[in-house]
């Protein structure tokens, strides 16, 4: 009897064992397929990334929802799918609570927003045939041949508007008189430096990327860039470096006697300061490939038809940008002192003053140069154009 009942205890004991045994080998299959199946996925955008096309067109991931509309109430599952529709890196984990489910809509409501952003701007870039695009039917041959002619001839490499703070994986293109500033001090706040002002422009080269090590670098960063109103940004630009600036400054100096059509450089010291007008005439009748920094269009500085933004912020919305941005990469967990927040734009109205000093050949010709500026990020050329009674572009 005690033999028998030994037997059975065995018995049942082996039982048990071989039940563990193939429910953790099931265990580990279905992890394994979860896994291999994350990582495939991984892998299709960081191949997409490399390849440089951008993300708005033909990346719909099978399974995970991207339907959800701005302005509407989002269930929390559904904020979960859709925020891994994004390809973004978080430098830091998460501590205490998770996000309350208002500020978890926001965030899927930003998502949206920059999906949109990068469709209008991947669409653009099909339209002309820019980047790896083909060339969409609807567009005239010789616009087309146009833009290509400015992409093509363009100088710059993508990595020579780039910089990269790799310990927070944040890769950002630099546009001068669009918070680039603020986020130059930033940058160098993140590295324990506390720079003056008047070395902020030196960001640039401090936090340069490579070639060779650009494509990893886009795969593993948040990627974003900042615009504004492109006459708003010309205007600013003029009046920084032309109408305020120390005659001696280089790209015064360097500039000035280009306006003017003066002989040499020392000549511009001592010459009046360009107007408004005569620098939009400088810029009428010289290629764009010869524009400085501060003043060449956002899509040729970027690259934006050859390598893909997570999030392309706007001045109209800095405070929501930033602030997710803050979130995303972990600034949100540290006490650094954001210096781009209760930040007001009154530049349209500048803007249009100086403006008014045009006339509707030099509006039309500059609308010309940044006209993809325009398509690409949504602004409006109108109320340039209605400064002048009876005209249209």
């Amino acid at each position: 009897m005690k033999m028998l009942q030994k037997g059975v205890k065995w018995r049942t004991r082996f039982g048990l064992v071989l039940i563990i045994a193939v429910s953790g080998f099931i265990s580990t299959c279905l992890l394994y397929q979860k896994n291999n199946g994350r990582e495939e996925l991984v892998n299709h955008i960081n191949r997409r990334l490399q390849n440089g096309d951008p993300s708005g067109s033909g990346l719909r991931t099978r399974g995970m929802r991207t339907d959800i509309t701005l302005g509407t109430v989002v269930e929390e599952k559904d904020i979960v799918r859709h925020e891994k529709d994004i390809k973004i890196s978080v430098t830091l984990a998460s501590r205490g609570k998770k996000p309350r489910l208002s500020k978890r809509i926001k965030n899927a409501n930003q998502l949206e927003l920059y999906k949109e952003r990068k469709l209008r701007i991947s669409s653009t870039c099909r339209k002309y045939g820019l980047g790896k695009f083909p060339q969409g039917v609807e567009t005239e041959e010789e616009e087309s041949l146009n833009f290509q002619q400015m992409e093509d001839s363009y100088p710059w490499p993508p990595e020579k508007s780039l910089m990269h703070q790799e310990p927070w994986h944040l890769l950002y293109c630099w546009i001068h008189k669009v918070a680039s500033s603020s986020w130059s001090k930033v940058f160098f706040n993140l590295k324990g430096k506390d720079v003056p002002p008047s070395r902020l422009h030196e960001a640039a080269q401090q936090f340069s990327v490579s070639s060779s090590k650009l494509s990893g670098a886009i795969s593993n960063s948040l990627v974003f860039m900042i615009v504004r109103h492109p006459f708003e940004r010309l205007v600013s630009a003029y009046r920084d470096k032309f109408e305020l600036a120390k005659k001696y400054a280089y790209v015064y100096s360097m500039y000035t006697s280009k306006i003017l059509g003066l002989r040499t450089s020392a000549e511009a010291e001592r010459a009046r300061r360009p107007t408004f007008s005569e620098f939009v005439d400088y810029l009428l009748r010289v290629p764009v490939q010869q524009f400085n920094d501060h003043w060449v269009p956002y899509w040729l500085h970027c690259h934006v038809c050859e390598m893909e933004y997570d999030i392309i912020g706007k001045m109209e919305t800095i405070e929501d940008d930033m602030e997710f941005i803050s979130d995303r990469s972990g600034l949100a967990a540290t006490n650094m002192s954001l210096p781009w927040t209760n930040r007001r734009n009154s530049g349209d109205k500048v803007s249009l003053q100086y403006f008014s000093n045009l006339t509707v050949i030099q509006v039309l010709g500059l609308y010309r140069i940044y006209k993809l500026d325009f398509e690409m990020f949504s602004y409006r050329v109108e109320p340039y154009f209605a400064l002048f009674s009876d005209s249209a572009p």
